[in-house]
Parts: C-alpha cells; sequence; structure tokens
C-alpha cells in the first residue's frame, strides 16, 4: 500500500487539509477578500502622500487581495499541491521597483488579508485591517511634517546672513543641501525648507529682495526634514 501524506501527518497537523469547500464557501471568502481589498484600496488612496498616484497599482492592492483568497483555498485542501505552490511560486521574481517603502507595506497588507481570508478566519481579517489602517491613517494624517519645500537660489553672490535673517523669520527648520557655481559665476544654492505657516510668498518676496538674486525657485516634495 502507498504511504500517503494522511499516513505521516496527524489529523492535528493536517487541520483543514482536505476539507471540501461548497461553493457557498468559494463566494464568501471572495467577497470577503473583496471588501478587505477595497477597505485597503481606500485608506491607501486616503493616507497616499507621494508625488503622483498610481489608480492602477491601488488597483493591483484589490486583486491581490482576492487572488490570495484563491490561492489559500486551492492549496488548503491538498498537501502536496501546497508544497508544489510554494516551488513554482519561488520562480517568480517581482521586477517592478517599488519607490516608497510604504507601497511595499500595503502590497504586504493585501496579500496578508487574501491569506487569512482564504483560510476563512474571517474576524481576524476585517479586525486586523481596521486596526492596521487606524494606526496607517494615525501615522499619515497626524504625525507628519508639514510644508517641507525644497528652496533653490540663483545669484551673483550674496550676504548670507541675510539669507539667514530671511530664513530665520520665515522658517520653522531649514538646512542647505547643495552649493555650485559656474564660469561666468553665477552660484546655485538648494536649501531644504519647514515654511512656517502662511509665510510661503512672504519668504518668497524677501528672499527676492536680497541683492544679487537673480531667481528663486521653490517646490513642494515629499521628503521629511530630519530632527
Amino acid at each position: 500500500m502507498p504511504i500517503t501524506f494522511r499516513d505521516i501527518f496527524t489529523p492535528a497537523q493536517l487541520g483543514t487539509f482536505g476539507t471540501p469547500l461548497t461553493s457557498a464557501d468559494i463566494i464568501v471568502a471572495i467577497l470577503f477578500s473583496f471588501v478587505t481589498g477595497l477597505f485597503i484600496f481606500y485608506m491607501y488612496k486616503k493616507t497616499f502622500s507621494g508625488v503622483l498616484y498610481s489608480k492602477n497599482f491601488n488597483i493591483s492592492l484589490v486583486m491581490t487581495t482576492m487572488i490570495a483568497t484563491v490561492v489559500m483555498m486551492t492549496i488548503g485542501g491538498n498537501l502536496a499541491l501546497s508544497l508544489g505552490m510554494v516551488g513554482a511560486l519561488s520562480i517568480i521574481r517581482f521586477r517592478t521597483p517599488v519607490k516608497d517603502a510604504k507601497d511595499l507595506t500595503f502590497l504586504f497588507w493585501s496579500i496578508t488579508a487574501g491569506i487569512v481570508n482564504g483560510v476563512r478566519f474571517y474576524k481576524m481579517a476585517i479586525i486586523s485591517s481596521i486596526i492596521i489602517g487606524a494606526v496607517m491613517y494615525v501615522l499619515s494624517k497626524k504625525m507628519t511634517l508639514t510644508n517641507p519645500y525644497v528652496l533653490i537660489l540663483r545669484h551673483s553672490g550674496i550676504d548670507n546672513s541675510k539669507l539667514d535673517v530671511v530664513l530665520k523669520k520665515h522658517c520653522d527648520k531649514f538646512e542647505t543641501r547643495s552649493t555650485s557655481i559656474d564660469d561666468s559665476g553665477i552660484s546655485e544654492n538648494t536649501i531644504e525648507v519647514k515654511v512656517k505657516e502662511h509665510k510661503l510668498n512672504a519668504l518668497m518676496n524677501d528672499v527676492k529682495g536680497i541683492k544679487g538674486v537673480k531667481k528663486a525657485i521653490i517646490f513642494s516634495h515629499t521628503g521629511e526634514l530630519s530632527e
């Protein structure tokens, strides 16, 4: 008689392996994954702080949640298939660069939610997603530095003390990141600044008024000034 996995593992170790799934079980699990994925979709859009929002990536989070559920339900009924699936998936390489570490966190969240729904732990999937979403919202909205900007000055030579006075007047924090000079004697300074509330226009007017400044450019960025 051939030896099967049930001869090797005890029933407790096998758990739900071999338990048949009804059509209702499959539909319910996928629906729960869809709802969980929509919540992740909403939280990603709500907490996004990058430059270009990617709707396609956000939609992929919903699909990843549902696909992970289908995979878990498939391998959950066959231990041999689960081992084969691990080997098959090991050859897949995720080659799309993830520019923001938070995007990777959302991707891992969607996969985890799909796995949890796939083993029919619906209560855990819903409660954990709500808690994770609440933490993500608080950290994204309540604990970030506001008004980060990059100020670029082109000048033919300025009094740095006057520039410091202007920056201290309108900024809570500033730091020079780079300085360059070309053959014509024109210098360019790149300065990271945290502008005080409602002081952006006043900052630009005072900077432009410094003798020697030829051009001043300021733009926001998604980085944060270190404390």
